[in-house]
């Protein structure tokens, strides 16, 4: 059973599908095709890491909340105060970069996702899979800031050139990452926590 974030995640991934499918759809806004399907693309991307930055901040406090129910009495102000400081920390996450949301969820859970982030079979290993995850916060970074798309940026076909493809790759990549994160802490919370309904 996936986490209420996850499910949340899911729902709002659709957008990223339907920004990347006007692509090619002429604009009155514009006759250049090119700058159209650029413009979407971008804010496919775009879409796509505010999804998973959603993600994020909401499956930590939603895993605080789960082992909550297992702690006992009277730590109930020391969970109080921790609780406040996830928030906090959930807050602050600005760039949902590899390093950033590994370091939240080692520093809120305990648990580290390292050994299973490894988006296969695109990739065999930690480093090749975190380079294309990099690489969309930077197309995402590049052009938030008004810059170009990174010519060197991996997945890209055209160096410097957004295409359905890569965002559909985007998309699946980060489901990747939301549907192991997952089930990762859904572990979690059943073996470590006594939650023994995980996320429900």
């Amino acid at each position: 059973m996936p986490s209420a974030a996850q499910a949340k995640f899911a729902v709002g991934l659709v957008g990223t599908n339907v920004l990347s499918g006007y692509s090619g759809t002429p604009s009155l806004s514009s006759g250049d095709q090119v700058f159209i399907d650029q413009c979407l693309l971008k804010a496919a991307v775009a879409h796509a890491v505010g999804c998973w930055e959603g993600y994020l901040e909401a499956v930590i406090r939603e895993f605080v909340s789960k082992t909550r129910v297992q702690a006992h009495r009277k730590a109930w102000t020391l969970i109080i105060q921790f609780e406040s400081l996830v928030d906090k920390l959930a807050a602050n996450l600005n760039t949902p970069s590899w390093e950033a949301s590994r370091e939240l969820i080692v520093s809120v859970t305990g648990m580290d996702p390292y050994g299973s982030w490894i988006w296969q079979p695109r990739f065999a290993n930690q480093t090749d899979t975190k380079q294309f995850f990099d690489g969309i916060l930077r197309v995402r970074h590049s052009f938030a800031h008004g810059f170009n798309v990174p010519t060197d940026v991996p997945g890209l076909v055209v160096p410097g050139v957004l295409s359905s493809a890569y965002v559909a790759d985007v998309a699946a990549c980060l489901q990747f990452f939301v549907d192991t994160t997952d089930g990762l802490l859904e572990h979690e919370l059943t073996h470590r926590h006594a939650c023994a309904t995980g996320w429900n």
